[in-house]
């Protein structure tokens, strides 16, 4: 028990000393330092160039940071338009200044033009700021004048005035039809909608099926309001026991 007790008395001492000599450290030699410490006034960076901004701060023994970036049509790209602290204000040298540098023009994300109409994608793309530029007319199994392919996909950044390529359907070719749908029919019943139709069965392929009575159509190629030529087959997948 004695020797617990002193044990305990010498860290506790020890403790002490440790607290006693910090608080002298700091009192006497860290904290005059930084209170005595020089001071500059921050400069005015909004404007300048990223690159001569951290210049002139490392010059003045201040420490830029790039704080992150903004878009903004107002301040070309790699620009400074905020900083913190502001010019004038006077600060310790070695302080962090904190800065924002432009991306340049806010950048627009295209949106899906395809299966829109021509005129509503042009709609669409001048609310952003955006234009069609080339219009390439083609044949599909689209509508007329409907945008099947855009120049670039969906989601990409483009800066305000960019314009985009599309194609556009003249409508599918003379002599093609629509699939129709042969899910859940039987297989005779398949033969006689696609006969009404100017098509035929293809390969018939069986599969084994525990659900579903058998001779259903569980699976069709081409699928449903694919464009084909008239008297194509349609081939089936077929349930059986």
């Amino acid at each position: 028990m004695k020797k617990l007790l002193k044990r305990f008395a010498i860290g506790t001492t020890i403790f002490i000393v440790l607290v006693v000599g910090i608080f002298i450290a700091l009192n006497d030699y860290i904290m005059p330092a930084y209170v005595n410490s020089p001071e500059v006034k921050v400069p005015d960076l909004i404007g300048k160039q990223k690159e001569e901004a951290f210049k002139i701060l490392e010059t003045m023994h201040l420490q830029p940071v790039l704080q992150g970036t903004r878009y903004d049509e107002k301040f070309p790209k790699d620009q400074v338009m905020f900083q913190n602290p502001h010019a004038g204000r006077e600060v310790k040298i070695n302080r962090r200044i904190y800065l924002y540098i432009s991306g340049g023009e806010p950048l627009i994300k295209l949106p899906n033009l395809v299966g829109k109409t021509l005129r509503d994608a042009k709609i669409t793309l001048e609310r952003l700021g955006l234009a069609v530029h080339t219009i390439k007319k083609v044949r599909s199994e689209f509508p007329p004048d409907i945008v099947v392919d855009q120049q670039y996909p969906e989601g990409t950044n483009l800066t305000k005035g960019n314009s985009v390529d599309v194609k556009v359907s003249l409508g599918p070719q003379i002599g093609m039809i629509r699939v129709p749908n042969l899910l859940g029919k039987t297989l005779r019943q398949a033969q006689s909608v696609l006969r009404r139709n100017s098509l035929r069965i293809g390969k018939i392929n069986y599969q084994k099926s525990p659900n579903l009575l058998p001779n259903t159509i569980i699976d069709q190629y081409p699928g449903e309001n694919k464009l084909v030529n008239v008297g194509d087959s349609v081939d089936v997948f077929v349930t059986k026991n």
